[in-house]
């Protein structure tokens, strides 16, 4: 890789984890990782790289009172990198996320202690009435793509693309479970959740809309497909997960390929008039 595609694959991560990334010096760079900007590790990337692998060069941590061990983190961040680390293969996003997730678990599994001042000396209370204790019900937890069908993931080039669909019977409804789906801790993590919805009600009033979402020209692309498939009161999100390098056309084609497959998948398009369309 030359250094021109090196800046490209970083300019990609400041496009998905923006003002994330600082160049310090001729292949030496800081990121910051994501939801935790008090974190930040500092990397030299070889001019071979991605044949060979980047070195870390230090860990910058601003919570000390949170991060105690900081040569815990080190081993901790190396080893993550060694295991997602891949020759001719661009690692930052993945290795990046895989980071987020360690440090999302870190901090879940060792919370904050709070620090209460001793207070001044004076006659303990009288006890208080005992109280029944009733047991907290555990929340439930939902699965917001439960009701989704999905499609089977296409990958290319580090960038994955799922497609969903569901039947919906007014613009209400689509816009309350579009707001659901994306509440996934996964799919709230795409680079881009292209959405595009075809509703006929009891009264004949139709509607049909889109949502780039950030990917220029793709819901109108997907708005198509289903006039094309003549498929009605379903709303179809296609997820795309960003892998570094840009794929130009060929994004396109894999978010109507993903589309395509679970509109057929949810038995959304009449197959006798998908089949004389494309005859």
């Amino acid at each position: 890789m030359t250094v021109e595609e090196l800046k490209d694959e970083i300019e990609a991560i400041d496009a998905i984890y923006p003002n994330s990334v600082t160049p310090l010096g001729p292949q030496i760079y800081t990121f910051k990782i994501p939801n935790h900007e008090y974190l930040a590790v500092q990397f030299t990337f070889p001019e071979s790289y991605p044949e060979e692998i980047p070195q870390l060069l230090q860990v910058i941590n601003d919570n000390r009172s949170r991060f105690t061990d900081t040569a815990y983190l080190e081993r901790n961040i190396i080893e993550i990198l060694n295991r997602v680390f891949v020759p001719d293969q661009v690692v930052l996003f993945e290795f990046l996320t895989e980071l987020q997730e360690f440090f999302d678990k870190y901090v879940e599994e060792h919370p904050e202690k709070e620090v209460v001042p001793n207070p001044s000396p004076t006659l303990p209370p009288p006890p208080p009435p005992p109280k029944v204790i009733t047991p907290e019900k555990p929340i439930k937890q939902v699965d917001p793509t439960k009701d989704w069908a999905k499609s089977d993931p296409i990958l290319d080039r580090n960038s994955t693309f799922i497609g969903y669909a569901r039947k919906v019977d007014s613009l209400e409804q689509a816009q309350t479970y579009l707001n659901e789906l994306i509440t996934d801790k996964k799919i709230s993590r795409a680079t881009h959740n292209i959405s595009s919805w075809r509703i006929k009600t009891m009264d004949g009033v139709q509607y049909q809309d889109c949502d780039d979402d950030g990917e220029t020209a793709a819901g109108g692309r997907l708005l198509h497909l289903l006039q094309m498939m003549d498929a009605w009161n379903v709303i179809v999100v296609v997820s795309r997960w960003f892998g570094g390098i840009h794929l130009g056309p060929d994004r396109f084609k894999h978010i109507n390929s993903a589309a395509r497959d679970v509109l057929i998948k949810g038995n959304f398009v009449n197959d006798t008039n998908n089949t004389k369309k494309k005859k």
